[in-house]
């Protein structure tokens, strides 16, 4: 008798946690890149002038939009 519940309670556990390596949530498929390449010194110079570049012109736009309004 305690052979079977224990064996019941060991198929509950296994069935119950069977479905935890299946995940609900969409895979990040912008994480792929990662780790891939790593910028030069002149490259990141670059990326940041860019970035920066693109907030200024990103803040601009905005001012001239709500202006706009």
């Amino acid at each position: 008798m305690k052979t079977t519940v224990r064996l019941l309670i060991a198929a509950i556990c296994v069935v119950g946690l069977s479905g935890c390596g299946q995940t609900l949530y969409p895979r990040l498929s912008g994480l792929k890149g990662i780790g891939q390449g790593i910028l030069s010194p002149e490259e990141q110079k670059q990326a940041i002038n860019d970035l920066s570049d693109e907030q200024k012109t990103h803040g601009a736009d905005a001012v001239e939009e709500i202006e706009q309004r």
